[in-house]
């Protein structure tokens, strides 16, 4: 076989793998976008402790037995009763549209090992009822923490949730889906010319 034919052989293949890919990226961009939708959250922390005075009148380590009340807490928060309680914090056209069990869905939390700081994080189509139900679930744990968990520590609310610190999420992200069509592309391309080439020889 001469240079010039492996030459030809060599940019049929690479125009095949090249091919396929730019398929594979189109594809998969295409059902991205097909997929795709945007959501907004808002967050808002809050600390769940004793005061210092309370732990110095006491034999108790409450800011240990706080810290590792934190997965509890989390738990509560997420439960219909909060979010039962959320809803008078509403206005009226959010109270009508979202049951309690539908904000409870709404929300997340996050804590961090030996912090005291619980965050309330709501996933809603639009800013404002992402910022809306975060703080009327931020308010509802604190009226209601007391009656749930006698004992607990006081909920201190820290800065509200407002519409300038909501974030935009787009999901799935085009890009990924671009790039994993393009490798499924090229290696596509690659069996094939694997294939076509082994073949040849055989013949």
């Amino acid at each position: 076989m001469t240079a010039n034919s492996k030459l030809k052989i060599f940019l049929k293949y690479a125009l095949i793998v090249i091919i396929l890919m730019l398929l594979g990226g189109a594809g998969m961009f295409g059902l991205a976008k097909h997929r795709q939708h945007t959501y907004y959250t808002a967050k808002r922390a809050m600390v769940i402790s004793h005061t210092i005075h309370e732990e110095k009148n006491s034999n108790n380590n409450f800011n240990s037995d706080d810290q590792q009340m934190m997965d509890t807490y989390s738990k509560i928060v997420e439960d219909p009763i909060i979010a039962k309680t959320a809803r008078y914090y509403l206005p009226a056209k959010l109270n009508k549209r979202y049951s309690a069990e539908e904000l409870s869905n709404m929300i997340d939390t996050q804590t961090s090992q030996q912090s005291l700081i619980l965050t309330i994080r709501t996933k809603a189509a639009n800013k404002e009822t992402a910022v809306r139900v975060t703080n009327a679930m931020s308010k509802a744990m604190k009226k209601e923490l007391p009656t749930i968990q006698p004992g607990a520590g006081q909920v201190r609310l820290l800065s509200p949730a407002t519409k300038g610190e909501a974030e935009k999420v787009t999901v799935p992200h085009a890009k990924k889906y671009v790039a994993v069509g393009l490798a499924l592309g090229g290696m596509i391309g690659l069996i094939i010319c694997f294939v076509d080439e082994t073949w040849s020889r055989l013949i």
